[in-house]
């Protein structure tokens, strides 16, 4: 068991002594705040339950401008985190199960229809993944641009909400995906008694997998319990005439038929995915949209990098774990505004689709981690990955609380994570940054609004002059829980 840590200056000496093998983290296992879950009813493609990336980089829009070179390299980057393989190609082949031929037939859905402008799934990130897949290797032969189909179907049922907008117009244009099938589709039966013989896409029909691709969207109109219109929203587009049977009388409140939580955690839907990508480069806030223009991120982005000027979220969410992915997407849009995201505040649809029970749903399905406290983050931010809150071999949280802090080199900025048993939201939470001499640098009082929280540090003093370079010490404390993690700033 560690030691807790006092924040007095005595005491930071003592440990920083020569022959002092570092700060410890403490390890109280008496206040571990998530016991280990049931087994999971996962997905045949879920090959990670709770393991994410997030990977952020303030280069991947200038001004209003994208970067695509930067964003390729972003979910590049993600792929090779996520799997912890070598190569690209590797990487994409790693997702998918042992079926995996260069003859198998790969789906991707992506939201276009109402979604208008630049809060659309970024083209060059679904290219990065085309382009990807194409690099897996079977034998020597490499995966066929033809087996790959990006597909949206056209909302039927509400004359009211026309489709407004098409592949070519958010650039998923032939110049841009030579080879790869952009398909306005169409609705067949599946045969296979989904949702109650509901129809869906041809293309997720004819498909042995699918990536569901996404963008941080809102929603005016609550879906049951939510204004969010992310990855299980997504598949509200591949169902047909959804207006009239997945959308009864506009209220998702008072819907007794077909829901998100069913469109995702029964079928097709089910049972072909195998990643779900949050393309996180330009976004709406919670409650506005589902059509509309990007709005300003730079409260999220400053959390992360505090010289950050985008007011953009550019930020890549990849996981096998379709419900690890919405959570974490969730919470970055809650962050921007400054909402609380524990699992308590998560919305219904995916708590009952984590295997919560939730007045209203007769079900849980179960089928991936929701509690930040079991998910096996990993973070990338302006192409550096970044140190973790590690969870154990299991993915179940090794610590009730922690702190890491992680110099984002050439930025003069410092990322600072920190976690907290779950009964500590809504309270205040301190970090001190102390000096290797045990001076006091800098104060910060936060209110802890999830399990893992995050802040950025300009490096400058109380005094705003700039830090110098060499070691030092974050301390977090938060009513009797003392953490704490040391660091280096380069100059």
């Amino acid at each position: 068991m560690g030691k807790n840590i006092s924040t007095g200056r005595r005491n930071f000496l003592k440990m920083t002594a020569a022959g002092a093998a570092g700060l410890a983290i403490a390890s109280k296992l008496d206040q571990i705040f998530a016991s280990p879950s049931a087994m999971k009813a996962v997905g045949p493609g879920n090959k990670w339950p709770g393991r994410v990336v997030v990977n952020f980089n303030k280069a991947a829009v200038l001004a209003t401008v994208a970067d695509t070179t930067v964003i390729k390299k972003m979910v590049d980057d993600a792929i090779l985190l996520l799997t912890k393989e070598t190569t690209v190609g590797a990487a994409w082949k790693a997702i998918f199960p042992s079926t995996l031929s260069a003859s198998s037939k790969i789906a991707i859905k992506i939201p276009i229809r109402f979604n208008v402008g630049l809060p659309v799934p970024h083209w060059s990130s679904v290219k990065a993944i085309t382009d990807g897949l194409q690099q897996m290797d079977f034998s020597g032969t490499p995966f066929p641009a033809a087996n790959i189909t990006i597909y949206e179907m056209t909302i039927t049922g509400n004359p009211s909400y026309p489709s407004i907008n098409t592949f070519a117009a958010a650039g998923y244009t032939a110049t841009n995906f030579p080879g790869i099938a952009m398909v306005n589709d169409t609705a067949v039966d599946g045969g296979d008694g989904a949702l109650n013989n509901h129809t869906y896409a041809a293309t997720l029909k004819n498909a042995d997998f699918l990536i569901s691709v996404f963008s941080p969207r809102g929603h005016s109109m609550p879906p049951a319990g939510s204004k969010f219109s992310l990855g299980f929203k997504n598949h509200f587009g591949t169902y047909s005439n959804p207006y009239t049977t997945l959308h009864p009388s506009n209220n998702w409140s008072t819907q007794t038929t077909l829901d998100l939580r069913d469109m995702n955690c029964t079928g097709p839907v089910y049972n072909k995915t195998v990643l779900a990508v949050c393309s996180g480069i330009y976004g709406m806030n919670e409650g506005l949209g589902p059509a509309g223009i990007a709005d300003n991120y730079t409260t999220y982005a400053q959390s992360i990098d505090k010289t950050s000027t985008t007011q953009c979220p550019t930020t890549i969410i990849m996981s096998t774990d379709p419900v690890s992915a919405e959570m974490q997407v969730i919470k970055m849009m809650r962050i921007n505004k400054g909402g609380a995201y524990a699992t308590a505040n998560m919305p219904p649809y995916l708590q009952a689709a984590a295997g919560m029970t939730v007045t209203g749903f007769t079900t849980s399905y179960n089928i991936g981690t929701i509690d930040e406290a079991q998910m096996d983050i990993r973070k990338i931010i302006n192409g550096i990955s970044t140190p973790v809150l590690g969870p154990d071999a299991t993915g179940i949280a090794a610590f009730g609380a922690g702190i890491v802090a992680h110099q984002i080199k050439g930025h003069n900025s410092t990322f600072i994570e920190f976690k907290l048993p779950s009964e500590h939201l809504g309270k205040d939470a301190s970090v001190e940054i102390y000096d290797s001499r045990g001076a006091i640098v800098r104060k910060f009082i936060l209110k802890v609004l999830g399990v893992q929280n995050h802040f950025s540090w300009d490096e400058t003093d109380m005094t705003g002059k700039m830090a110098g370079q060499g070691m030092y010490a974050a301390l977090l404390a938060s009513e009797s829980i003392r953490e704490s993690t040391r660091f280096m700033i380069v100059r």
